[in-house]
C-alpha cells in the first residue's frame, strides 16, 4: 500500500527514510506528556523531594536524557514541534491557538503511525491542545477533549483523575489487538494555578532528603503546591503503567514520557513559562523504556531536543518494518536517537536551539500584525547550547546574555553582550542565520471570541 501523504516536498533538517506498511509485528507506543514540568523537580532528575517514584522507576527500567530541551515554551507549539519534529519557525506555530497550516506539506506522528496500521487515540487535558485549536485531531482516530474543570470561569482544563481512567478504558479496548496502538496521555496539573492536592505531600514521602524550601513564604508555599502537582500526577502515570503489566504488554510496548516545557517558580525574578529561556523554563525530563530494545538504566548526558522525539520513536517502530520495493523520504530537523537507546553510546554532540515569541495583545488578521508585535521578523528571545556553553539573545534590546552551564548551572552569573562589543555581531550571526534557514511564516488563524477568552485567562494571551 503507498502512502501518498508521506511524499513531502523538499526542506531544511535530516531525512528519514521508513518502508510502506507490511504485516511485521510493531510495537505498542504509549506517549506521556505533561504540561509545565521541570526536569529539575523530579527525583530521578537528582530532586531532593522525592516527587516521583513511578516516574524515577520507570528511568531505572528505561534510559533517561539528563539534558533535553524543549525549543519553545509555550503548550502549543511545544507539542506540535514534538509531532512534526520541526521548529516553531519552520511548521509555522508560534503561539499557543495556532494549527499547523494547511499548505504546510509537514507530517505529524500520529500520521505516520496510523498509516503503518496503529490504532491511534489522544487524551488531552488543557485547551492549548483542542482539536479546533491545533487540528491535532485530525491525526488521531479518537481525540479525547472532554474538559471538565472550571478556572478563571471557564472549563478549561482537566485533572489526572479526570483523564487517566478515560485513557486505561481506551487502552483495554485497543491493547492486545491484530493492531499496535499508539496512545498520546497529556497530563496538566503542574500547570498554574498549582493546587495542594491532600494525600500527596512530597515533603512526608522521604525524610531522609532534606530540603531547602526559597526563603519567602509565598514562594516557599507556590512551590510546595507545584511539587505536590508532581506527586499527584506521577500517581496517575503508576496507573497507566501498572495496566501495561497487567495485561501482560509491557514488553511489547514503548513508553516515552517527556515535557513540553518546564516553569520558572521566581528565579530570575520571573514566574511562569512563555517569555524567558532559562534553564527552569527550557530543561525538560525524557525518559524512554522499551524492554529488550532500549538499555536500561542508562542516563544519556549529550543534549538533545524535544524535536527528537518523533524520528526516535520512528526509528523505533516502523523504520523496523521489512524493507518494501519503494521507500519514502521524510524531512525531519530533529535527529533519532535510537542507536543511544540501544547500545548506550552518547549520541554526536550536536547544537540545541530554543525560541519564543512576542505575544499577541488579541488576534488580529495578518495585514494588522503591526498592533501586536514591535518586530516579528526575530523572535523576542533565541539562543542555543553547544555542550554547557548557552547563548540567549534578546534582539530587540541588543543584549545577548552567555552562560557557561557546568560551573554555572543556575544562571547566575551571565556574561553580557551588547551593541558596543566588538563581537556583539559576530556572536549573533550565527543565530540569525541559523533562524533565517528555518524560518517560514505563518498563516494564522483566526480564533473564536471565547477562545481568546479562555487563553488570556490561562495567561497565554496579554
Amino acid at each position: 500500500m503507498r502512502i501518498t501523504w508521506l511524499i513531502l516536498a523538499a526542506a531544511l533538517g535530516g531525512s528519514c527514510l521508513w518502508a510502506a506498511p507490511t504485516d511485521a509485528p510493531l510495537p505498542n507506543v504509549l506517549l506521556i506528556s505533561i504540561d509545565t514540568l521541570r526536569a529539575d523537580h523530579l527525583s530521578c532528575y537528582g530532586y531532593a523531594r522525592r516527587t516521583s517514584p513511578y516516574i524515577d522507576g520507570l528511568a531505572q527500567e528505561g534510559t533517561r536524557f539528563s539534558r533535553a530541551y524543549t525549543v519553545i515554551p509555550l503548550t502549543g507549539p511545544a507539542h506540535l514541534s514534538l509531532f512534526t519534529s520541526r521548529y516553531p519557525q519552520e511548521n509555522g506555530v508560534r503561539r499557543n491557538g495556532v494549527a499547523l497550516p494547511d499548505n504546510r506539506a509537514i507530517v505529524t506522528l500520529p500520521q505516520i503511525l496510523r498509516g503503518h496500521g496503529y490504532q491511534t487515540g489522544a487524551f488531552v487535558s488543557s485547551w492549548p491542545l483542542l482539536g479546533r485549536l491545533t487540528h491535532l485531531n485530525r491525526y488521531f482516530d479518537s481525540y479525547d477533549e472532554h474538559l471538565t474543570r472550571t478556572y478563571q470561569l471557564f472549563n478549561s482544563s482537566r485533572y489526572a483523575e479526570d483523564v487517566t481512567p478515560r485513557a486505561l478504558k481506551w487502552l483495554h479496548k485497543h491493547a492486545n489487538k491484530k493492531k499496535p496502538f499508539f496512545l498520546w496521555v497529556h497530563y496538566f496539573d503542574p500547570h498554574e494555578p498549582y493546587l495542594f492536592r491532600a494525600g500527596f505531600d512530597p515533603a512526608d514521602v522521604d525524610k531522609a532528603h532534606p530540603y531547602q524550601p526559597p526563603k519567602d513564604d509565598g514562594m516557599r508555599e507556590r512551590m510546595r503546591n507545584y511539587d505536590s502537582e508532581i506527586y499527584y500526577t506521577d500517581h496517575s502515570i503508576g496507573k497507566l503503567l501498572a495496566a501495561l503489566d497487567a495485561m501482560h504488554i509491557k514488553d511489547s510496548t514503548m513508553v516515552v514520557l517527556v515535557a513540553d516545557h518546564g516553569e520558572s517558580l521566581g528565579q530570575h525574578g520571573y514566574v511562569g513559562h512563555g517569555r524567558h529561556l532559562f534553564e527552569g523554563i527550557i530543561h525538560i525530563p525524557f525518559i524512554v523504556r522499551y524492554p529488550g530494545h532500549v538499555k536500561a538504566g542508562q542516563v544519556i548526558d549529550t543534549p538533545v531536543s524535544i524535536i527528537d522525539v518523533t524520528p526516535t520513536i520512528v526509528d523505533l517502530t516502523v523504520k523496523n518494518v521489512e524493507a518494501a520495493k519503494e521507500k519514502v523520504p521524510v524531512v525531519f530537523s530533529g535527529r533519532s536517537l535510537a542507536s543511544s537507546l540501544k547500545d548506550g553510546g552518547q549520541p554526536t554532540d550536536r547544537r540545541i536551539y530554543y525560541v519564543t515569541f512576542p505575544g499577541k495583545k488579541g488576534y488580529a488578521p495578518q495585514w494588522l500584525s503591526w498592533m501586536w508585535v514591535q518586530n516579528e521578523e526575530l523572535p523576542s528571545h533565541f539562543g542555543r547550547i553547544d555542550d554547557f556553553s548557552k547563548a540567549i539573545w534578546d534582539p530587540g534590546n541588543k543584549k545577548l546574555s552567555l552562560y557557561d552551564l557546568r560551573s554555572d548551572p543556575h544562571e547566575l552569573h551571565a556574561r553580557i553582550l551588547t551593541a558596543s562589543n566588538s563581537t556583539y555581531e559576530a556572536d549573533t550571526s550565527a543565530l540569525k542565520k541559523w533562524f533565517s534557514r528555518t524560518e517560514t511564516r505563518a498563516t494564522e488563524q483566526k480564533l473564536s471570541p471565547h477562545d481568546e477568552e479562555v487563553l488570556k485567562s490561562l495567561g497565554y494571551v496579554q
